[in-house]
């Protein structure tokens, strides 16, 4: 009989975030992705047991960060250097022994080993549990979960259908086959169930669980999203939290994995959606009641649509928050049009909104000095003729914010010439008052159209380590054969002009270590 037949009166699940891994030179740090919470809050409000756990922590009064978050168990099989942090596998399945189902979320390709090995682990020991995983990485290589353990693959928002799952557990109506947006194996071959509803309210959905989370750990390790630091003043710890106000994007990039989360398998949820602002204000509140002080906008896409900003930024002005650099910067967004001509200029009513609700260090997304590139791959988001980007960074910079740029080298087609000049923008840029700048090479992760069509060229070997993809980016050459630029010569090229650029800037890579990785 398969474990998906058995019938738990009372289904008690376990959102877990596994172990994580990471080479000695990236500054590491805990998940603190947002999708768990809000799983775990869906299937509270349900009615269903549910628990959270973080193994990079463990739980709080009874194991130590000694013992977790920073004991380095060295991972020979996948490289010399990297090395695994987390509870230790015997901790593991006693945390998972009480548990009918362990859901597992897998967004980072870079992290796909830990969560491979958490599931041969509890099916080594617990081979009656049901082990269930989400996340566009999960989604992308659900035939490699499903041969390391995995029962199901969810495919799109996890929501509506982990919460159909379980009442299927519990009483076996829907019948599996009617649980929305799911895969799994029957009679050995992988059987795909119809696409949830989208939700175009994101209202619908409970705030995540953050009082759920081990937020005084993620406090007293002070390491937050992209590895940064410095945000508070010398000796402050910061309360941080993430928090979403949206879902989805304008745009698909073709190296995002929004790209191809409008249709298939995922559905519309990269179609761009919005929580009310009376709802990001209960969010806000209930941070605030939390304790935090320092928040981080997850977004992917926080500025499109500039009415919704004013208004989201005057509730962060009034609950006083300090706010981390925005996860979802465009630059088209940092501009608007003149009004007596189809000409942009600078926003910078925006800019200064941005500046009085607590904004100080953002990241621009330069991607590309080649306007055939950003054509090609950027969903043509920004004009280097229509946006005066020179002049974005010197207002920014006169206003007193602290701005990295963001640029791509290695497309698959670049040329020499379209690097050069990638380069030469960013010389320019760096001139004009950044603080500093990064180059980064293109990964085709899994779950994106650039990664189907460099398998589907032959650029791409499609049995490469997933494990190696994230890494690759500052360390590695590009991962893509048949580049029009030798690939020893694009690495060589792009940690000089690294190098060259950010000499003089040794504050900000400090900052900038993390997410150079």
């Amino acid at each position: 009989m398969s474990v998906l037949d058995r019938r738990p009166r009372d289904p008690r699940v376990l959102c877990l975030y596994p172990p994580l891994q990471y080479y000695p030179d990236e500054v590491y740090r805990p998940d603190c992705s947002l999708a768990l919470p809000y799983l775990h809050a869906a299937l509270r409000a349900a009615g269903f047991d549910a628990d959270l756990l973080d193994t990079s922590i463990g739980r709080p009064g009874r194991d130590r960060l000694e013992d977790t978050f920073y004991r380095k168990e060295p991972m020979p099989e996948l490289g010399k250097d990297l090395f695994r942090i987390g509870l230790r596998p015997e901790r593991i399945l006693e945390e998972v022994e009480a548990f009918d189902v362990v859901a597992v979320s897998s967004i980072f390709t870079q992290q796909t080993a830990c969560c491979l090995d958490l599931a041969r682990l509890v099916k080594s020991a617990f081979p009656e549990k049901i082990l269930v995983a989400g996340g566009v990485n999960a989604r992308s290589l659900k035939e490699m979960f499903f041969d390391s353990g995995y029962d199901v693959v969810f495919l799109s928002e996890g929501e509506e259908p982990l919460v159909a799952f379980a009442e299927h557990l519990r009483s076996g109506t829907p019948a599996l086959d009617a649980v929305p947006s799911i895969s799994f194996r029957r009679d050995g071959r992988t059987v795909t169930t119809r696409g949830t509803r989208l939700v175009t309210d994101l209202d619908e959905y409970p705030m995540p669980s953050w009082d759920a989370l081990p937020n005084e750990q993620y406090w007293d390790i002070s390491v937050l999203w992209g590895g940064r630091e410095g945000w508070m003043d010398e000796g402050q710890k910061p309360h941080f939290a993430s928090i979403l106000t949206s879902r989805g994007c304008p745009y698909r990039c073709t190296y995002c994995h929004i790209s191809k989360e409008r249709g298939g398998e995922a559905g519309e949820i990269g179609d761009l959606r919005f929580h009310s602002v009376e709802r990001v204000e209960r969010e806000l509140d209930t941070l605030k009641g939390l304790g935090v002080d320092l928040v981080y906008i997850n977004d992917d896409s926080l500025l499109a649509w500039k009415h919704r900003v004013h208004q989201v930024l005057d509730l962060m002005r009034r609950y006083d928050f300090e706010l981390a650099d925005i996860n979802g910067v465009n630059i088209r967004h940092l501009f608007r049009r003149d009004g007596r001509s189809d000409r942009l200029v600078v926003d910078v009513e925006l800019l200064e909104h941005l500046h009085a609700a607590g904004f100080r260090r953002i990241g621009l997304p330069f991607e590309s000095g080649s306007q055939r590139v950003l054509d090609a791959y950027s969903t043509s988001k920004w004009r280097l003729d229509k946006c005066d980007v020179l002049e974005l960074v010197r207002v920014m910079r006169a206003m007193g914010f602290t701005i990295n740029g963001n640029f791509m080298v290695g497309y698959p087609d670049e040329t020499v010439e379209e690097l050069t000049r990638t380069f030469w923008l960013a010389r320019r840029a760096m001139d004009a008052g950044l603080h500093g700048c990064g180059f980064f090479m293109v990964q085709p992760f899994p779950g994106t159209a650039i990664y189907d069509q460099a398998v589907a060229n032959g650029q791409l070997d499609p049995a490469v380590r997933p494990d190696d993809m994230g890494f690759s980016k500052a360390q590695s050459p590009s991962p893509f054969r048949n580049l029009k630029i030798d690939p020893q010569v694009l690495h060589y090229a792009r940690n000089l002009a690294y190098a060259l650029l950010n000499r003089d800037q040794r504050s900000w890579l400090r900052l900038s270590e993390g997410a150079a990785g």
